[in-house]
C-alpha cells in the first residue's frame, strides 16, 4: 500500500512533465496574435461575456487567418495525431456559396498541406460551429510529419462568399496533442 502512495503521485509527476502544451486561443480579451491578411479586417468582438474575432471581407481575395508562430519556424511534431480544431458562425446573414471556407493550410520549408476540414453539409450558420481535423498522415499525408517539423505557417480561410460579402466569427482555436498514455490513467 505505502509503495502505490509513492509511485502513484511519481507517475502522474512524470506523465505530466512529459506531455505536450495544447494551445488554445480564446479571445476573450484580444486577438492573442492573430493576423488576417490585407483582404480583410479583423476586430474583436464580445458576446455574453466572451470574446471573439471577427473577420469581414473587404475585396475579392480569400480572407485568411494567421495562427500566431512569432515570425521563425516552430515544431509542431508533438501535435502529429492530435487534433487542429475552431468555431465559426456566419455574423451577417449572408449564406455560404464558396467552397473555400474552412480550408486549413500548413506550410513549412519542407512543402505546404492544404485541407478543407468543413464537408459540405456543414458550412457555417449564424450558429456556432465546431470544425476540427486530426492531425495525421492518413488524413494530411505522407509528407505531414516533415511539414510539421518546421512550420512556417498555418492559415484558416474564412471565405464563404463570393466576393466581399462576408461577416465570420471564429473563436475557441485550439492545436492539442495526443496525450501521453500515462496522462490518461
Amino acid at each position: 500500500m505505502r509503495a502505490t502512495r509513492v509511485l502513484l503521485p511519481l507517475a502522474l509527476s512524470m506523465a505530466a512533465c512529459t506531455a505536450q502544451a495544447d494551445l488554445l486561443y480564446t479571445f476573450d480579451t484580444d486577438a492573442q496574435g492573430f493576423t488576417l491578411n490585407a483582404g480583410g479586417a479583423l476586430v474583436h468582438q464580445t458576446e455574453g461575456g466572451n470574446g471573439f474575432r471577427q473577420a469581414t471581407d473587404l475585396d475579392l481575395s480569400d480572407v485568411l487567418l494567421s495562427l500566431p508562430l512569432g515570425g521563425a519556424t516552430v515544431d509542431w511534431s508533438a501535435y502529429a495525431g492530435g487534433t487542429l480544431a475552431f468555431d465559426a458562425r456566419i455574423l451577417n446573414g449572408t449564406p455560404p456559396n464558396w467552397s473555400g471556407f474552412g480550408v486549413v493550410t500548413l506550410s513549412s520549408a519542407a512543402g505546404s498541406r492544404s485541407l478543407n476540414i468543413v464537408p459540405a453539409d456543414t458550412d457555417p450558420t449564424p450558429s456556432w460551429k465546431a470544425y476540427s481535423v486530426t492531425l495525421d498522415t492518413a488524413t494530411w499525408g505522407a509528407s505531414l510529419p516533415s511539414v510539421l517539423a518546421s512550420l512556417q505557417s498555418v492559415t484558416i480561410n474564412l471565405e464563404s462568399g463570393d466576393g466581399p460579402i462576408e461577416v465570420v466569427g471564429i473563436d475557441n482555436v485550439r492545436v492539442t496533442a495526443v496525450p501521453e498514455p500515462g496522462s490518461v490513467a
